[in-house]
């Protein structure tokens, strides 16, 4: 490298003239002053562009035509979720329609329940009055059922004479039935007869029979039998009996 008069340098500003004036010189200053990974680092960011920054910028583009169908498919949804929200809105009307609709099927019901339920009782007392002779064939002869002005006339008597208050004689005229006659047993012996009827009988039914055969035992000065008569019984219909000493007939038919 010959150096020429013009070369001298004092200042900075003569060894940027000299380097631009000797670019051979540039060249040597870098690899003086730069280390092997300075000088290499063009060469490795090209190598990065090729190798690792490209196929980037293809994944990268190939995630935003990802995003951009995901936002389409968002859009979508959003669309079906709103169709959706408008169709439970329906449903939740129609299903507040269809309760409204069972609540009074279901008053309907009950009351068919109930209806059927009276035209029972009602049959079977009729029955238990046509077939009474038969029914309580067990318990009394000579069975005579009476009619309703008969009974009444015995408990208003009966109230008359101070035997029995109003309100047992209330209590007693809803009584089903009402007969007279002779024990089975012991044919000598007059008695009255007081049956309630209940297609299934409970404790309320026992109580009840038990309860007017005392008042028409008050009114009559006479042995008074407690029945109930029914298709089926419950446990407490049975303790009750058993603890009042009532009796249970059960008709089949």
């Amino acid at each position: 490298m010959q150096v020429k008069a013009n070369d001298r340098i004092e200042t900075f500003q003569d060894l940027v003239k000299v380097l631009k004036t000797h670019p051979e010189w540039l060249e040597e200053l870098r690899q003086l002053i730069l280390t092997t990974e300075l000088l290499e680092l063009p060469k490795k960011f090209e190598e990065f562009l090729i190798k690792d920054f490209h196929p980037l910028k293809e994944k990268v583009e190939n995630l935003e035509q990802d995003v951009a169908v995901l936002k389409q498919d968002v859009a979508v949804l959003k669309q079906d979720v709103a169709v959706l929200k408008q169709d439970v809105a329906v449903l939740k009307q129609d299903v507040a329609i269809l309760k409204q609709d069972v609540a009074v099927l279901k008053q309907d019901v009950k009351i068919l329940k109930d209806d059927v339920g009276m035209l029972k009782g009602d049959m079977f007392e009729i029955k238990l009055k046509d077939k009474a002779p038969s029914i309580f064939g067990n318990i009394i002869r000579r069975c005579k059922v009476l009619n309703g002005e008969k009974y009444v006339e015995i408990l208003d008597d009966a109230l008359d004479e101070n035997k029995i208050t109003f309100e047992e004689r209330q209590d007693a005229l809803d009584v089903d039935l009402v007969a007279t006659g002779v024990l089975t047993e012991d044919p000598t012996k007059k008695v009255f007869l007081i049956a309630e009827a209940s297609v299934k009988a409970d404790r309320k039914d026992v109580e009840r029979a038990y309860r007017r055969a005392q008042i028409f035992k008050k009114a009559t000065d006479t042995e008074t039998l407690p029945v109930v008569v029914c298709k089926e019984k419950t446990q407490g219909a049975i303790k009750k009996a058993t603890e009042l000493d009532v009796i249970i007939v059960n008709v089949l038919r």
